[in-house]
């Protein structure tokens, strides 16, 4: 109920950690690859990737547990293969994808294992997983969310159901827990969240070269099937 709500409101513009994953995401993508993004919401990036045609819609597969966020994004990609499912329960046959995106949705996961293992399993040997989240060693990031509770300023932040606590350690160990090789990252937001939107791409890229996205708020880290 709570997700059917948040999306009755359509957002607008593309969040910093799709901005920063097109760069990585781009080259990749082949003829006939299968794209599969788990928590795809309104379809951000999805939408983004048929705009540029970078893949067909056909092409283009995710889930939801927001019904209102799939009939959103059916709307705009009638022949994407979109639906309602369970995370933890992925229908998928084994390797079924090239690429398996999982942005900003392993935080609100009670346990990430049953669903990073799926991932592992519908991802096809050599295939890539991107994974993004709030990451706590932002030292802006957790003075905010500390002191929204502290001061009982919920307005500070926008807490879901489920809200977790990682770090890129934290997170790089489940997923090779899963199976998947670690290959690198990149960041996004360095500077306080509440000035994002004035931090300037030159900057996160130069910090992006000097590999330190593991200091930024939404790191979005690259893994391989072996």
């Amino acid at each position: 109920a709570w997700y059917n709500r948040h999306y009755q409101a359509v957002q607008q513009g593309m969040p910093p950690w799709y901005r920063f994953l097109l760069p990585e995401l781009r080259p990749l993508l082949r003829p006939g690859m299968q794209l599969f993004e788990a928590g795809c919401g309104q379809g951000h990036i999805l939408r983004q990737l048929v705009a540029e045609g970078r893949l067909a819609e056909d092409q283009i597969h995710g889930i939801d547990q927001s019904q209102t966020a799939v009939d959103f994004l059916r709307a705009r990609l009638p022949r994407a293969r979109l639906q309602v499912m369970d995370l933890n329960r992925l229908e998928f046959p084994e390797a079924s994808f090239d690429v398996v995106l999982l942005m900003e949705t392993i935080e609100h996961l009670a346990d990430p294992a049953p669903a990073l293992n799926g991932l592992a399993r519908v991802l096809k040997p050599g295939g890539t997983l991107f994974l993004s989240f709030p990451n706590y060693l932002h030292l802006p990031w957790w003075l905010v969310r500390v002191l929204a509770e502290k001061l009982n300023h919920p307005n500070w932040i926008v807490l879901q159901p489920i809200d977790q606590i990682y770090t890129v350690c934290g997170v790089v160990k489940r997923v090779q827990s899963a199976g998947l090789r670690f290959e690198g990252g990149s960041g996004s937001i360095y500077g306080p969240p509440v000035l994002y939107q004035w931090e300037p791409d030159v900057l996160t890229t130069l910090l992006n070269r000097l590999r330190l996205y593991w200091a930024s708020f939404h790191p979005i880290l690259r893994f391989r099937k072996p």
